[in-house]
C-alpha cells in the first residue's frame, strides 16, 4: 500500500543574517516572502523515504550528515532514507561551515536543526494513501536559459552582460521542462512535486525572498483547490533567468512571472497525468571521490591579493570578472585545505520506476541527459544541492571549455562519468 505525506514549517532567518550567493557581503535588511521547509514522506508499508527541500542557497555536507542523524532517531528510519535538498536561492542564507550565521547565530541553527526534526515528523504523521501519476511537458514560453556562452574571441563567458555583442552562441541548451508527480489522496489534501531546473537568482538586493520557487508554490496552490506544492530544483548549475541574446531580465516581478509560467503548466497538465505504480520504496547513497584539481596552486599569492584577504575584490573593482574572482578562489581554497579527493554526495530516492536523483552541488543541465540515456525504462527526477553543497558539478566538456564554474570547481574532469556511474549503480542496488 503506497503512501505519500507532505508538511511545511517556516524557517525565515532573522534580520541582519548574511546573505549568501555573491563575492559581496550582503546582510538581510527584510523579507519579501518567507523560507520555508517543505517535505514529503513516501511508504510502501514497509520502507519509509523522506524528501525534505529547504529554502537555503545551500547545506554543507557535514550538517546534512547531522541533521539526517537527528531526523533519524526522531522519526525511527535509516539516515540513508532520507534526502535533504536546497533550492540554492540568492536571496537565503547557507548553512555551511564558513557561514557567519553558522558559526554565530546559534539560536537561529539550533532553531534550524529542531524544524527539520520538525518537519520529518508531520510529513510521516500525515501519510495516507494515494494513488501518484506523472506528467511532464515544456514551459510555453522559455525562462531558463543556459548562461555560459562562446564568445566571438574563442573564450566562454558566464552572463557576458555589457559582452552582448560579442556573443556567438549558448555552450548547451536549456531544460525548459516541468515535470510533476501528482499524489491523490482521499480525505487530504492532493500532493503535487513540481521539478523544474535553473538558477534561483532573479531578484538579488538585500531582501530574503524564496524566489521563482515559491512563486510557484504559493500560485499552484492557489489555483488547485486543496492541493500542497513542492517545489524541487534539478541540476541548474549552467543555467538561469538572462537571456543575454535576447534580453536580460531581473527583479522580484520578473521572479514572479518565472513563477506564473511554471505554474501554468503545472494547470495544464494537472489532470493529463498517467498513472504510476509504485509497490516500493527505497534509497540508497555513496559519495563519489574526485581527484582534486591542483591546477594554479603556484599562482597563490597572486590570487589571494586579488581577493585581497575577504573575497569582496569584484565590489571594489568591478573590472575584475568572475572567471577571474573564481579561479582565485579555487587555487587560494586549495592552500587552506587541500584534500587529495573531493567528495560529492550522490543519492538515489526511489519510488517504483520514478527515482529522484540527488547530487550535492550544482551540477550542469547535462547530467539531467546523461541519467535519462542511461536510464530509459525510468522517470527520472533531479535535484541539485542534495545532501550536501561542494560546489559547481562541470561537465567534461565545460571543462574542456573554460569559464567561471569550470575555473573555480575543485574537481576533476571524470566528475559528471562518476556521478552518473555511481547514480546508476545505486538504483540498480535498490532494485
Amino acid at each position: 500500500m503506497f503512501k505519500a505525506g507532505f508538511s511545511r514549517v517556516d524557517v525565515t532567518p532573522p534580520l541582519g543574517s548574511y546573505i549568501s550567493g555573491y563575492f559581496h557581503a550582503r546582510y538581510a535588511k527584510g523579507v519579501l516572502d518567507p523560507l520555508e521547509l517543505n517535505a514529503a514522506a513516501f511508504s510502501d508499508g514497509e520502507n519509509t523515504v523522506l524528501l525534505i527541500i529547504a529554502d537555503f542557497i545551500g547545506v554543507d555536507k557535514i550538517h546534512c550528515d547531522l541533521i539526517r542523524e537527528k531526523i533519524a532517531l526522531r522519526v525511527g528510519i535509516p539516515a540513508e532514507h532520507i534526502m535533504l535538498t536546497a533550492l540554492h536561492q540568492h536571496t537565503s542564507v547557507c548553512i555551511g561551515m564558513k557561514e557567519p550565521n553558522t558559526r554565530s547565530d546559534v539560536f537561529y541553527m539550533e532553531d534550524v536543526y529542531r524544524k527539520y526534526c520538525d518537519v520529518a515528523q508531520m510529513a510521516i504523521n500525515d501519510m495516507a494513501e494515494c494513488a501518484p501519476s506523472y506528467a511532464a511537458e515544456e514551459t510555453q514560453e522559455p525562462v531558463a536559459f543556459i548562461r555560459r556562452y562562446f564568445m566571438k574571441d574563442g573564450s566562454v563567458a558566464t552572463n557576458p552582460g555589457e559582452r552582448r555583442d560579442e556573443i556567438l552562441r549558448p555552450c548547451n541548451d536549456a531544460d525548459h521542462t516541468v515535470r510533476l508527480l501528482r499524489f491523490r489522496r482521499e480525505g487530504k489534501k492532493d500532493i503535487a512535486l513540481v521539478n523544474f531546473c535553473t538558477h534561483p537568482d532573479v531578484i538579488g538586493g538585500e531582501y530574503l525572498s524564496a524566489d521563482w520557487p515559491g512563486f510557484v508554490r504559493r500560485f499552484v496552490e492557489h489555483d488547485l483547490d486543496g492541493v500542497s506544492c513542492l517545489l524541487l530544483n534539478g541540476y541548474q548549475g549552467d543555467s538561469n533567468h538572462c537571456d543575454f541574446i535576447g534580453g536580460v531580465h531581473g527583479g522580484y516581478e520578473h521572479s514572479r512571472h518565472m513563477g506564473r509560467v511554471i505554474a501554468d503548466t503545472v494547470l495544464r497538465i494537472w489532470e493529463r497525468t498517467k498513472s504510476l505504480k509504485i509497490e516500493r520504496v527505497g534509497a540508497a547513497m555513496d559519495l563519489v571521490y574526485n581527484k582534486t584539481r591542483t591546477e594554479g596552486e603556484a599562482e597563490y599569492e597572486k590570487a589571494r591579493a586579488l581577493l585581497d584577504g575577504d573575497g569582496e575584490a569584484h565590489m571594489k573593482n568591478p573590472l575584475v570578472g568572475i572567471t577571474e574572482l573564481g579561479r582565485a578562489t579555487r587555487i587560494v581554497n586549495i592552500r587552506k585545505s587541500a584534500p587529495i579527493y573531493q567528495k560529492v554526495p550522490v543519492t538515489a530516492l526511489a519510488l517504483g520506476d520514478t527515482v529522484i536523483v540527488g547530487l550535492g552541488g550544482e551540477p550542469f543541465t547535462h547530467y539531467g541527459v546523461a541519467l535519462r540515456e542511461r536510464l530509459p525504462n525510468k522517470t527520472v527526477i533531479t535535484a541539485c544541492c542534495a545532501n550536501g553543497y561542494e560546489g559547481y558539478l562541470p561537465t567534461e566538456k565545460a571543462f574542456e571549455e573554460g569559464g567561471y564554474e569550470a575555473v573555480s570547481s575543485p574537481f576533476s574532469p571524470s566528475l559528471e562519468k562518476d556521478c552518473v556511474e555511481t547514480a546508476v549503480r545505486l538504483i540498480d542496488e535498490i532494485e
